[in-house]
This record gives C-alpha cells, structure tokens and sequence, in this order.
C-alpha cells in the first residue's frame, strides 16, 4: 500500500522577516557591507548612492547641525526606522530626540523628521516611502527634489501618507520641525 506524498512548492517554505529578526541582524553587523531595508518581511538591497546625492546628503545635514546647535535634538544619516512589524526603512537623514535610546531600531512616532535626498528616486520617495512613513506616523517628512529645486516638506501623518503638502522653493527659508529655526537649502 503505497501512499502518495505530498510535496510542497518551496514558496510555501519562505519565511518572512519581522523588524524584530532585521534589528537583531543589523545589531549583529549583518549588513555591513550593503544598503538594505526590511519591506513587508522581505530585505529589499539599496542601490549606492550617487556622488551628487552624498553631496547634497552632507550638505543638508551641515545646514541641520548648525540650525540645531545647542537643541536636545540629534540628527542620523540612514537611520533605520521601524514602520511595523514587517518593516524598517532608512532615512537619508532623520532627526530625533536626544533621549531616545540609541541601541533599539526608533518607530516612526520616535521620529521628528525623516529627509529623502532625491536624485534617481523621486516616484519611491513620494510613492511607498512617503505613505510607509506617513503610516508609521513620522510627524514630519521631507523630499529633497534637487532636479527640481524645491523641498516637498509634509505633515500630519495618517494611514494614506500626509494630510498636508507645501512645496518649498530652494533659496527659500524651510521651518525646522521642533525647533524655531530654519534653514535655506540652495
């Protein structure tokens, strides 16, 4: 008597990844070597960053280290930020507060702004990073589009993204989120 096995197609064998398991390997130095982000339990690899986004990258977060000289907020350059529980994305910049502890994967909410430098990633940033983010309930997110010159800087997170949008024209004054300061980005 013979009885027929049944053998299952090896995506029925995937196991998806919570933000847990992604800190833990990030704690364990797991990706040292790439750009990765945790997308819906799957690791999504970041492409390098071109010389001009680095530029731009540094140069905002000069513009930012001085507006907030002396304010119990600290800035992180690809900042890992937890979405939920299947995902973590970075930010080109992200800005938080001084207390939070520095050995744990911060939540959306933890955030005070996340920055995207967008060079070649513009429809991303405004697409499933501004509605991840909006989501998880970052109060403030900003878009570095350097092709057009402006910032497109939102607030008031909800579960579609952001109820309000302004558009920020480089050479302007940027109001700094949790601060009474601005910047000028040229």
């Amino acid at each position: 008597m013979n009885q027929q096995v049944r053998v299952s197609p090896a995506s029925d064998w995937r196991v998806a990844f919570t933000a847990a398991d992604f800190e833990h390997m990030l704690k364990l130095g797991a990706f040292a070597d790439m750009r990765v982000e945790l997308v819906k339990g799957e690791l999504e690899k970041m492409m390098p960053a071109l010389p001009s986004h680095g530029e731009r990258n540094l140069s905002v977060a000069l513009l930012l280290h001085e507006a907030l000289a002396g304010m119990p907020i600290k800035m992180g350059s690809d900042l890992a930020i937890r979405i939920d529980e299947t995902s973590v994305r970075a930010a080109d910049i992200a800005l938080y507060p001084a207390s939070l502890p520095s050995d744990r994967v911060p939540d959306g909410k933890d955030i005070l702004l996340a920055i995207e430098i967008s060079d070649t990633t513009l429809s991303r940033d405004l697409g499933i990073k501004l509605f991840d983010y909006g989501r998880a309930g970052v109060p403030h997110y900003w878009v570095i589009d350097a092709a057009a010159q402006v910032v497109q800087a939102m607030c008031e997170p909800n579960a579609e993204g952001y109820a309000k949008r302004a558009v920020v024209r480089f050479g302007d004054p940027l109001p700094v989120p949790g601060t009474d300061r601005s910047i000028i980005i040229d």
